[in-house]
């Protein structure tokens, strides 16, 4: 190896070579010392001669030992074994490893790994109850109060206090227990590592444990000397506290996944890929230290007589994902010089894709707005924009010439209906509606061309121009058939909320069945069959198009006639999933997502369902809750300028009653309510002495009126809590007032009205009345007082709506009988 271990070998083995000069001057010296030594011995004697090799042999013997014990110092603090040969491959300035076959590690015991796992219940053990016997000991003890009761409490104390001094002992040797716990935790990984230092002392660089040996040398003699003690034993301190940073600075960190998975999957992996035992799985399989790190690789070289199908390309992922944490793709790569199998984190799936939705407001005003208002085809119509942003245009004519909206409260269906309106304004078309919720089609008041049926209280009215309609479509049906004319100027018919619209037609049917007397009538209204459903079926042909607006498109309102088939173009708004399967036929899964928001419309097209944005009149930027709000400040401003916009559309388009052959049926002059009939005639009890404006109470004279609105806990429609408080003019009150001003009105539930209803006259049934309550937000329904969980009501509320909406008592409707017969 090195000069100096040359001359260790050397100094082993023989005495050391000196130069010519000093072995020279060394045999004069001994030839002196002989020749001194030989003067006494007799001349011609072999003594002299015996004497000089004697001497020579001794002086070599002790320069051997000089220099034996100088190098074994020089070896000493030179880092080298003190005797022997190196027994690792250190250098002076580089640790080595041991020189040597390397014992395998002792097979683990298969015991410990085979053990059966401890059986884990998920179930709380129940809590242990003393025994009867303890409860009862328990109880004596308590309770004892003979001879020796002080002494026996006494003991128990005692033993009650020795239990408790135990547990508390016992909580201190086991907090104790803890802190040594926490503290060998943290020593032990520094102990080991520094008994794995001085275990591997031979693999240390010479320089490292030549200094070592020279400390320890230095360390020893400061404490034999007293003066230099304390210095040495500071030091001394100080160089533990070092050597301790230092085992815990460099700790072996704990065995990375590449030890840990590694030699787990190579064992079925060699089998696998047909390997030969004894190749290092270094060669053929490499793993990253972290397999959770994000850039973390697994590669696998593959054998040249690996086929690579796809069963050994799913077997090999398989053993990947089973043996190894985590989800892993292959990249299979078989050409090149080695074929290589490189496995990287299954990448997270892509978030989705944002649902395409329509805008959240298209303006009339705008610029592609209008273009296409301008180039629709004398059938088309725009309704929206999609969820792609791009104008939907359909065609109302053929199969599709009638139209059906199933749109819930708060949906837009009266701006769906007036932005309809515009488009048929431009078409030359007349406008029939028929709207009992009186406000929907209000700006076409007074449009040339538009005729209104929207009093509620009028259902004859709306009876006959529906008889009209059809008669209209029976003479163009006719006049086609026969060749006298071919095309016809369009008529659009609106039925606005068709829910109430069959309530109030059937309540005249059934006046009119009454009044004739007749039982050959049938009880179902045959209006739907009569005239709703024939502009349904020949109105293509004659140009009549019907748009039938429901809150819930129900075929059971209709006296039996299922008119969803004449419906075949439909449209859903504010809708849910029981709606959307009745409706349209199609299941849940492809329902887009119902939107509460004005104006937003699903419908369906070849099977294929898909919203709309309807546009709006005037819009405006979006407002704090996200929708879009109108220029003009309110309704009624808003209704102005759909008015204005319909009538310049009328004069500029123009508007022609060929076609009609007659003029609709006029509209009945409008009906006073029955609460105001009275102030009409001077005797409304607002003036009374007692009324609101004769008292210091108040009140509106709107409420008592019956202006007002039912408010929860009053017990008349129409007005107020306040009002509630002031006592009735006897006389004054409706129908079963109570006689005295100072008695409580009765309070009834729904069964007991209908019963005092139907001996007072009126032909009402409970179903009807508890049906028009569901219906509360579109029929008025009045607001009842809660008591023990039932909405009860007084007899005056119901009597009053029903006459409001047309029943009378069956003497009243046979005196107008009588009275008609005699005219």
């Amino acid at each position: 190896m090195h000069s100096m271990s040359a001359l260790a070998a050397n100094t082993t083995t023989s005495t050391p070579a000196i130069g010519g000069w000093g072995l020279a001057a060394v045999a004069v010296v001994l030839l002196v010392i002989a020749t001194k030594k030989g003067t006494n011995a007799t001349p011609g004697k072999p003594g002299m001669v015996r004497g000089f090799f004697r001497a020579l042999v001794s002086a070599f013997k002790a320069l051997g030992s000089v220099f034996r014990a100088i190098w074994a110092v020089v070896r000493f603090y030179g880092g080298r074994e003190l005797r022997g040969e190196p027994r690792s491959t250190a250098t002076f300035f580089r640790a080595g490893a041991p020189i040597g076959p390397a014992q395998a590690p002792p097979a683990v015991s298969m015991d410990s790994v085979a053990a059966a796992p401890p059986k884990v219940s998920l179930v709380k053990k129940p809590r242990r109850q003393p025994s009867p016997w303890a409860r009862d000991a328990a109880a004596w003890l308590n309770d004892y109060s003979g001879r020796g009761a002080r002494a026996l409490d006494r003991a128990v104390r005692t033993a009650l206090w020795s239990a408790r001094a135990a547990g508390r002992v016992w909580r201190f040797l086991r907090a104790v227990w803890r802190v040594l716990a926490a503290v060998y935790a943290f020593l032990a990984p520094v102990v080991a590592t520094l008994a794995r230092a001085l275990r591997g002392w031979h693999c240390w660089p010479y320089a490292a444990r030549g200094l070592a040996r020279l400390v320890l040398t230095a360390a020893l003699v400061g404490l034999a000397v007293p003066a230099w003690r304390t210095f040495t034993v500071v030091g001394l301190v100080l160089v533990a506290a070092g050597a301790f940073a230092l085992a815990h600075r460099f700790r072996p960190a704990p065995p990375g996944d590449d030890a840990v998975y590694g030699p787990r999957i190579w064992a079925v992996l060699r089998d696998d890929l047909d390997l030969p035992p004894d190749e290092p799985h270094e060669n053929w399989l490499r793993l990253p230290v972290s397999l959770a790190a994000p850039d973390a690789r697994i590669v696998i070289r593959l054998p040249w007589t690996w086929r690579g199908s796809d069963v050994d390309r799913e077997n090999l992922s398989a053993l990947v994902n089973s043996r190894i944490p985590g989800q892993w793709v292959a990249r299979v790569s078989m050409t090149g010089e080695t074929f290589t199998a490189v496995y990287t984190h299954k990448p997270a799936p892509k978030p989705p894709a944002p649902v395409p939705t329509p805008p959240k407001a298209v303006d009339i005003e705008e610029p592609r707005v209008q273009e296409a208002l301008a180039n629709l085809a004398p059938e088309e119509f725009l309704l929206g924009a999609d969820e792609n942003n791009e104008l939907v245009v359909r065609r109302m004519a053929g199969e599709v010439s009638h139209w059906a909206y199933s749109v819930g409260s708060g949906g837009g269906k009266s701006t769906t209906l007036q932005w309809l309106a515009v488009q048929m304004i431009l078409k030359r078309g007349t406008i029939v509606g028929v709207d009992p919720k009186l406000i929907s089609l209000a700006p076409l008041e007074g449009v040339p061309g538009v005729f209104l049926y929207k009093d509620p209280e009028n259902g004859r009215d709306m009876r006959n121009v529906l008889y009209w309609v059809a008669d209209v479509v029976m003479a163009r049906f006719y006049e086609i058939e026969q060749g006298t004319a071919k095309e016809f100027d369009p008529l659009y018919v609106f039925l606005e909320e068709c829910n109430e619209l069959a309530g109030i037609l059937r309540n005249v049917w059934n006046k009119i069945r009454t009044k004739k007397g007749d039982d050959k009538d049938p009880a179902a209204d045959p209006i739907w069959e009569e005239a709703v459903a024939r502009i349904l079926r020949f109105g293509r042909a004659a140009n009549v198009h019907l748009l039938a607006v429901f809150q819930d498109f129900k075929d059971n309102e209709f006296s039996g006639q299922s008119l969803r088939p004449l419906f075949p173009f439909k449209v859903l708004g504010s809708y849910d999933p029981h709606q959307w399967e009745r409706i349209t036929g199609l299941p849940k899964s492809v329902m887009p997502p119902s939107v509460r928001k004005p104006g937003r419309m699903v419908t369906v097209t070849d099977g294929v369902p898909f919203s709309y944005q309807t546009p709006y009149l005037f819009l405006d930027e979006e407002n704090e809750d996200g929708e879009m709000e109108r220029r003009g400040a309110s309704e009624e401003e808003a209704k102005v300028l759909y008015n204005k916009l319909y009538r310049e559309l009328r004069e500029r388009h123009g508007w022609s009653d060929r076609g009609l052959y007659s003029e609709p049926p006029a509209n009945s002059p409008r009906g006073v309510p029955r609460l105001l009939q009275d102030r009409l005639e001077g005797l409304s009890r607002d003036t009374g002495a007692e009324g609101p404006n004769g008292a210091l109470e108040g009140g509106l004279s709107d409420e008592t009126a019956g202006h007002g609105v039912t408010h929860p806990g009053s017990v008349t429609p129409g007005v107020t809590p306040q009002r509630d408080r002031l006592r009735l003019v006897p006389g004054q009150g409706p129908h079963g007032a109570a006689e005295s001003p100072l008695e409580a009105p009765v309070l009834l539930t729904i069964a007991e009205i209908a019963r005092e209803m139907q001996a007072s006259g009126y032909d009402i049934e409970a179903g009807l009345i508890r049906q028009h309550k569901r219906r509360r937000e579109s029929t008025g329904f009045p607001v009842g007082i809660e008591i023990d969980g039932a909405e009860k009501f007084t007899m005056a509320q119901l009597v009053t709506f029903y006459e409001q909406r047309g029943i009378e008592k069956r003497g009243e409707i046979e005196a107008a009988a009588e009275q008609d017969d005699a005219v």
